[in-house]
């Protein structure tokens, strides 16, 4: 009875479970039904500013009077008002904290450069403030700048660690080397992206994030991508560095950038040698697992092996 009686009870778990795990799934669906069908930035009900906030107009915040009713040009009211009841919220007569999802919502709902500098400045006040941030705040503004073809944001705030505070993990560092080399591909920029994809390799130190294998394969994979005459003459530097290793740090993807731009330089011998390294290390194909956060929004699964 106990054994038929326990076996109810984790049927009922799991039920339960199926059932929430498609509810979240039906809201995750319809938050990205209204991110990519609409202009409107809905503000969920549990971050809306309380009505005697924004009710007299013009605000006190922490940079200055704004009034919640008049957003600049290229930014959404709903953005403005999320963004001047958060500074309000940070004045030291306030008593209603700001929400730690304000960031978030922001950064996933950002569409402009201008909608981006506008979460750029409330970061710098959210640090100042000493607020908390996670490893997926971070994350989450490499995504932004990527979506929006703006790297500015996000390598002014890696490379002040002090005052923007970040937390970078090597995901992170290595998808946006990635998309560095990807915008270097298609801007006159490509020189300032080129060295823009060092610095982010050289900020794994100053974050204490030892190189891997995705972090020398990123920096080889964008510097075949911006193929300017400089950028592979650093893409072959940078594999060789690693190549010389007894166990090379270095992935398929990286490899198969150099085969690839070797045959169109008609360097056979070079393309023969990628080609052998790839088989003799059994390098495999790279996850594309988007990354996952617990519910302390740390990473608990990395989007790539």
């Amino acid at each position: 009875m106990h054994s038929i009686r326990a076996q109810v009870w984790t049927r009922g778990l799991a039920a339960a479970a199926l059932r929430n795990s498609r509810a979240v799934t039906r809201t995750m669906a319809a938050a990205k039904f209204v991110r990519f069908t609409s202009t409107e930035a809905v503000i969920p009900k549990s971050m809306q500013p309380r009505p005697e906030e924004l009710s007299q107009g013009v605000t006190k915040t922490v940079l200055g009077d704004l009034d919640a009713s008049t957003p600049p040009a290229k930014i959404r009211p709903e953005l403005w008002t999320m963004y001047v009841a958060t500074l309000r919220r940070l004045v030291p007569e306030s008593t209603w904290p700001p929400k730690r999802r304000v960031l978030h919502w922001m950064l996933l709902n950002a569409e402009t450069r201008e909608e981006l500098d506008l979460t750029l400045t409330l970061t710098e006040q959210w640090r100042m403030h000493m607020l908390p941030i996670t490893q997926a705040t971070t994350h989450l503004w490499s995504q932004a700048c990527a979506r929006l073809k703006y790297p500015e944001p996000f390598m002014r705030m890696l490379l002040d660690r002090w005052k923007y505070r970040q937390l970078p993990v090597a995901q992170t560092l290595a998808m946006y080397m990635r998309f560095l080399g990807t915008m270097g591909a298609e801007s006159e920029a490509s020189e300032e992206l080129l060295d823009d994809v060092f610095k982010v390799f050289a900020l794994y130190e100053y974050y204490d994030i030892p190189h891997n294998a995705q972090a020398y394969g990123a920096l080889v994979e964008a510097c075949c991508d911006i193929n300017t005459e400089e950028a592979w003459r650093r893409a072959l530097v940078a594999s060789e560095e690693t190549l010389a290793e007894d166990t090379p740090m270095i992935t398929l993807e990286a490899l198969n950038a150099l085969e690839r731009r070797s045959v169109e330089r008609n360097e056979s011998e070079m393309a023969a040698r990628y080609r052998d390294l790839a088989k003799r290390l059994d390098l495999k194909p790279a996850s594309k697992k988007e990354v996952q956060f617990d519910d302390d929004s740390t990473i608990s699964s990395p989007g790539f092996d």
